[in-house]
């Protein structure tokens, strides 16, 4: 092969090269900058992900916390209504105290009866609340838990996913690529053209 022929090859090989960077270099530089404004728009998107489940979580044991102190309560209430029943019942039978015969108390222990009954009936109900407190705050613990590790994926997640406040230099390795193609372009052209120089035969005096 020819230096002349070489050369215009290493010329054609620089002018295609230099065509493939001005041509790929809108393109590229512009989906660059797409994927450095999505990368942040993720980022932000997960960061206030986390920063709502975390929320939500915390809203749960929160939950969990009065629902205990609820539970509690409708305890001590129903023991209280209990003892309270049963207080009632003792007075009814000693309402019915007989004095000579007669039983001048028995219209009250009718009454004491009632209100034992009622007692009894209000206690019964009582540990009705506290029993569903407690399956709601198993439930509530569960949903808590659960939040808890979502968010912690979530931030597993942006961290994997390069989360951070600056975007990744994706155009900074868009020019540096463009350079590296940049440069056997030019030297096939100046390579080119020395060898066209030297292949021109020199005229004789």
């Amino acid at each position: 092969m020819s230096r002349r022929v070489l050369g215009w090859i290493l010329v054609i090989y620089g002018l295609l090269g230099l065509m493939l960077v001005a041509g790929g270099a809108p393109t590229g530089l512009a989906l660059a900058g797409t994927v450095e404004r999505l990368s942040l728009s993720a980022d932000g998107s997960l960061r206030a992900a986390i920063r709502s489940t975390q929320a939500t979580a915390d809203a749960f044991v929160n939950a969990d916390f009065s629902l205990a102190e609820a539970e509690s309560s409708a305890d001590a209430a129903a023991a209280l209504a209990r003892d309270a029943s049963g207080t009632l019942g003792s007075l009814a039978l000693a309402m019915e105290i007989s004095v000579f015969g007669a039983q001048p108390l028995l219209p009250l222990a009718a009454e004491f009866d009632d209100s034992a009954e009622q007692a009894s009936a209000l206690a019964e109900t009582l540990d009705g609340v506290a029993s569903s407190m407690g399956d709601t705050r198993v439930d509530v613990a569960g949903i808590g838990a659960e939040l808890e590790i979502l968010s912690d994926e979530l931030d597993t997640l942006r961290e994997a996913s390069g989360g951070g406040a600056s975007a990744p230099p994706i155009r900074l390795f868009v020019f540096l690529l463009l350079g590296w193609l940049l440069i056997p372009a030019i030297g096939g052209i100046l390579g080119g053209l020395a060898l066209l120089r030297t292949s021109v035969p020199r005229a004789t005096p």
